[in-house]
């Protein structure tokens, strides 16, 4: 069944500025303005490429994921702008762009699906198997248990690798499955609606929430595998006014999430976002509104997330000890978006990749200026999540 992805009335998006690009061929997402050099370089060398597989047109236009510019006709627009069907021949995802192989990264990609041509392409790094599952991000292997068809009459694979490190899909037969995830909402309802009433803040604060979910979903899902494997049932307890965090980690079909509670006193949001959670999910998803300062968390979790970003220090510090004390024996706390120390022993994960942080070992990566930021991380661990075992703290 086809999808009700994006944008059917063009009119109102002629209001902000649906501008025809009939004659657009090519474009590349990047992750911000200061990764266009290295992402384009990296497909259109000829040292990678020497055949010419893969190099894009020189007139390739860029688009960003922190760009909240919806004028097509301008330098470096939004990825988020409002595409029509089939109207692009080849997408290429920079090695800056943080693709993950979750469920988000999945429905990010059946949607590119969705605005190539007939005959087009999406082109993006893959990476060795290992490497792959150290960041969370697509080997070969995943990418084909994930959206392997046929093309057309003539058989033929529609995954094709094209040189090391880099792939290309193209429209099979069959479409791609839908996966549970908050961005198949935010893309087919959410966004098309708040492009309908040109709201500007209110679409910029979507797009940022779905930006920020996309990331931490992935790497909590990531430390979760690391800690507890992908066959141990995590019963997840979230604490933060996030209402999108708790909803994607609940859809996961990579971790045996049985259960998800997410505990928040954000009474005005919570609600607006029950819309975002698919119908059918493999886990428990309950939303718990209650009073941060005064509540009991369920014993049984086994893993506790703590957002601090929306707690002040005095909190922050009581939200950790009364999540220790609450944990089963094999638990552990993730601690994401810091802003005050601790004693506890702990191991850290990074905030980009979720590969787990180790004294001497510099994380890989296709780009250069985020194999450097990985490696300030890895030396100053300021930005990194903790992760705090019980067993160790006892």
């Amino acid at each position: 069944m086809e999808s009700e992805l994006y944008y059917s009335n063009n009119q109102v998006h002629d209001n902000i500025y649906f501008h025809n690009i009939r004659y657009m061929t090519d474009i590349i997402f990047h992750k911000s303005s200061k990764y266009i050099e290295d992402d384009i370089d990296y497909y259109a060398s000829d040292t990678r490429d020497k055949h010419g597989a893969v190099k894009p047109s020189k007139n390739i236009k860029s688009y960003s994921l922190d760009s909240f510019n919806f004028d097509n006709q301008s330098e470096l627009p939004s990825l988020f702008y409002p595409f029509p069907k089939h109207s692009l021949d080849r997408i290429y995802l920079g090695i800056s762009f943080p693709l993950y192989a979750n469920n988000w990264g999945a429905e990010f990609l059946r949607y590119l699906m969705y605005i190539i041509k007939k005959d087009g392409a999406v082109i993006f790094p893959v990476y060795a198997e290992r490497q792959g599952v150290e960041k969370n991000y697509w080997s070969r292997s995943i990418l084909e248990v994930a959206f392997q068809s046929r093309q057309k009459w003539w058989g033929m694979s529609n995954i094709w690798a094209e040189n090391d490190g880099v792939m290309s899909m193209r429209i099979g037969k069959k479409g791609p499955k839908v996966r549970n995830s908050t961005f198949t909402y935010f893309i087919d309802k959410k966004l098309p609606a708040l492009f309908d009433t040109n709201d500007k803040d209110l679409i910029e604060s979507e797009i940022s929430n779905q930006v920020e979910n996309m990331r931490l979903s992935a790497v909590i899902e990531k430390i979760i595998l690391d800690h507890h494997g992908r066959n141990k049932k995590v019963h997840l307890g979230v604490i933060s006014d996030s209402a999108l965090l708790g909803m994607e980690l609940s859809c996961s079909d990579y971790m045996n999430i049985k259960n998800v509670e997410v505990y928040s006193d954000n009474r005005v949001d919570s609600p607006m976002y029950r819309e975002y959670l698919p119908k059918s999910i493999p886990s428990d998803y309950k939303q718990i509104l209650t009073d941060i300062n005064n509540f009991d968390l369920n014993k049984l979790h086994n893993v506790i997330l703590i957002d601090e970003k929306y707690f002040d220090e005095k909190m922050s510090a009581e939200l950790i000890d009364k999540s220790l004390s609450a944990l089963t024996e094999d638990g552990f706390i993730i601690l994401v978006n810091r802003h005050i120390d601790n004693d506890y022993k702990s191991k850290h994960h990074s905030h980009t990749v979720g590969t787990q942080l180790k004294e001497g070992y510099d994380i890989p990566h296709y780009s250069d200026l985020i194999f450097k930021e990985l490696q300030e991380e890895n030396e100053n661990r300021a930005t990194a999540v903790q992760v705090i075992h019980k067993k160790d703290n006892v």
